[in-house]
């Protein structure tokens, strides 16, 4: 007995986002409760009486439209798996961007015909009207998409597959998947890998989620419990473009750090305070607990007073935690708006406030990754560390395969005119370039997705061409190092270093004295062993050893990826700072600046400035001429992502490199500080540099 206003009713409450229930009861003609439930459900669901809707508003997080604008932005394609009713999707797929509000809507319904059969059709979404627009056609999907944003039903993208299987190939035209089933979800996920060559995203909350997040490329796991934290409205920016919408979620994230170290030191002080008052009442505590005993008569002695601290240090440690429970409950919600600290302060002792259960679920387990705020901000940080994870183990292969082929040909060719390179500049140059590798471990992400994918595999033939002309420079450079030094030497020369590493004597002395000294345990002194081995400057060893290292920093420099999807070699300052400190001890030891340093690392001077500039013709050559092969592989071969690079070129200012300027200068001056040899100079150094960084951290806070 259904009321006329049933379906509109229903229809109003489900397009405003509700999840609505319809009531309904029958009075069952039983003698007991036992007879009542062994009724059939059959028997139980025919003749009601309708009661009434119960309708739940579940309120969308504040940042999910930032969140999804932000993937929008970035050429993204964002749809909606969902067990809700098609009209409560709609909703809340209008509420956080998933669907164009300038698109009309059409969702795929499946009837019964009259012989048996299904008809599946195109009807609006919104409004009681269930006329056909548009007949069922799955070659037409894609044209379709561009006109309507499209949703279906569980029920009826199976029904259109009984009909036509094509169907599948095109699940990236559809917004919103509403009344899923939980194997449906995980199919539809299937087939945007499989049919339409997608990588999925999948987010979830609840058991049903299970398999979709399974089945996804990256899954990841959103916990429930937190209630309506980080849903009020006045958090959502007033221009909230898709344009805009990362840098406002960026602003956002600030706000919250700033507002989470904000609600911790509060949290701290109360608790410093709480714990003061604590300490005094334990003496209180103490004192009644004696004066209880002696009134019972009951003679403490040492143990009854040790029990008696016991018990009071355990009172204070438990009301101690349950004020810590008490203020995080009070502060820690840092997502919600709240003006001043005042206002939390205000608000002690007001228990409305406190934080739901949070509890992982089985998404938790299903997924890889499980968000631990009330937040779809996460799937922005995923990619984010996604592709600079894979950039830089990208750029580790190129880096490792090129200096590979280096060393492999540097140590052939000594090899081969019965020379070797000196212990000292392998630990030399092995430090400067262990700290160029550890400096990228320092890269990260850039606040900012790019819509245009980065290159992920070595074969691909922008990076393929680009490490073979590469390696080819590099080679080439080497070669006519050798070959130069090699005619500069002249044959006695060289019969001479050949004959001074002949000389089994030395070679005996040297293991000898590091067999003992690793016998003795004594690392040091193996190490100075190694640093003491006797060497014969001479021009090839000196050529070789210079062109190398500014082989390996070109290698590091060349093909470190940058933006515009992690940040630029000049915003990492540490492989900044390295890079440029190699550069620039190679053309300093190439024209002597500091000729104790170069007798310390067996370097023997250039006879001449035509074969120092020749050398240093090598050295451009190795970085300037691969830079330029590399970029002329990628314009070719991957034209759009040579665009991305060059747009982030033209946008960079002077204003930009400032930062690292002031490292390198900082570095400058702290080096020329400790040369002084001046403990004076030191200090005060030490001193207006701590001020200057508090001013600077006081400035930012």
């Amino acid at each position: 007995n259904a009321p006329s206003w049933y379906d509109e009713a229903y229809r109003a409450l489900a397009e405003k986002g509700m999840r609505v229930l319809a009531l309904a009861f029958k009075i069952a003609h039983v003698r007991s409760d036992s007879d009542a439930m062994s009724m059939p459900r059959e028997e139980c669901e025919v003749g009601l009486h309708f009661a009434g809707f119960v309708a739940f508003a579940c309120k969308t997080r504040t940042d999910s439209p930032m969140v999804i604008g932000a993937l929008l932005d970035s050429a993204h394609a964002v749809h909606m798996l969902t067990g809700d009713a098609p009209l409560t999707a709609l909703h809340v797929a209008h509420e956080v961007r998933i669907c164009d509000p300038a698109k009309p809507e059409l969702v795929l319904v499946a009837d019964s015909s009259g012989d048996g059969g299904t008809k599946v059709r195109w009807v609006r979404a919104l409004g009681a009207s269930q006329a056909t627009v548009e007949s069922f056609e799955a070659s037409k999907l894609p044209q379709l998409s561009r006109k309507y944003e499209l949703m279906t039903t569980d029920a009826a993208i199976e029904a259109a597959a009984e009909l036509d299987d094509e169907v599948w190939s095109h699940m990236d035209c559809f917004r919103v998947f509403a009344r899923m089933s939980p194997s449906g979800k995980a199919k539809v996920i299937r087939m945007l890998q499989e049919r339409n060559q997608r990588r999925v995203l999948m987010c979830g909350d609840g058991g049903n989620d299970c398999g979709a997040l399974k089945q996804a490329d990256i899954g990841l796991a959103l916990l429930s419990g937190y209630g309506d934290v980080n849903t009020s409205s006045d958090e959502t920016p007033k221009d909230g473009t898709a344009k805009k919408a990362e840098e406002s979620l960026n602003e956002q994230a600030k706000a919250i750090a700033n507002k989470t170290m904000e609600a911790a030191k509060l949290q701290k002080q109360l608790l410093q305070a709480k714990q003061k008052e604590l300490q005094a009442l334990q003496q209180q505590w103490m004192k009644e607990e004696i004066d209880a005993a002696a009134a019972r008569g009951e003679e403490l002695g040492v143990m009854g007073h040790v029990r008696i601290v016991k018990a009071s240090l355990g009172r204070m440690h438990r009301e101690l935690m349950e004020e810590r429970k008490r203020l995080h409950a009070l502060y820690g919600n840092v997502y919600d708006k709240k003006d001043t600290v005042a206002k939390l302060t205000a608000e002690v002792g007001n228990s409305d406030n406190d934080l739901p259960m949070v509890r992982p679920g089985d998404a938790s387990v299903a997924a890889p990754f499980t968000s631990r705020s009330p937040s779809v901000r996460n799937i922005v940080d995923l990619i984010r560390q996604g592709r600079c994870t894979l950039l830089s183990a990208l750029q580790q292969q190129q880096i490792m395969m090129l200096e590979s082929l280096i060393s492999a040909y540097v140590l052939s060719a000594l090899s081969l005119e019965g020379a070797r390179s000196s212990e000292r500049q392998m630990i030399a140059s092995s430090w400067l370039l262990m700290i160029a590798q550890l400096a990228f471990s320092y890269a990260s992400p850039i606040q900012q997705m790019h819509p245009q994918r980065p290159l992920r595999s070595l074969f691909n033939p922008a990076i393929f061409f680009s490490m073979f002309g590469q390696a080819v420079l590099h080679l080439i450079a080497m070669k006519v190092a050798v070959d130069m030094s090699r005619e500069e030497m002249g044959p006695d020369k060289l019969a001479e270093v050949v004959e001074f590493h002949r000389r089994e004597r030395l070679r005996e002395m040297k293991e000898a004295a590091s067999e003992s000294a690793m016998e003795e345990g004594d690392y040091m002194a193996a190490a100075m062993a190694m640093w003491t081995t006797p060497f014969l400057p001479n021009l090839l060893n000196t050529s070789v050893f210079l062109v190398e290292t500014s082989q390996c920093i070109a290698v590091l420099l060349v093909n470190y990826k940058g933006r515009p999807w992690m940040k630029g070699i000049t915003e990492n300052h540490p492989l900044f700072l390295s890079v440029f400190a190699c550069v620039a001890g190679c053309a300093a030891m190439a024209w002597g600046a500091f000729p104790e340093l170069n007798a310390l690392i067996h370097l023997e001077p250039f006879p001449n400035d035509a074969f120092r500039w020749k050398v240093m013709g090598l050295v451009t050559t190795s970085l300037l001429g691969t830079f330029l092969w590399d970029r002329l592989c990628v314009a070719i071969f991957a034209p759009k992502i040579f665009k991305a690079m060059l747009d982030e070129v033209k946008s960079m200012r002077l204003n930009d490199a400032l930062p690292a300027l002031k490292s390198l200068g900082k570095v400058v001056i702290v080096l020329a500080v400790l040369g002084s040899g001046n403990i004076i100079y030191a200090i005060i150094g030490y001193f207006v540099y701590k001020r200057f960084s508090d001013a600077q951290q006081k400035q930012q806070q």
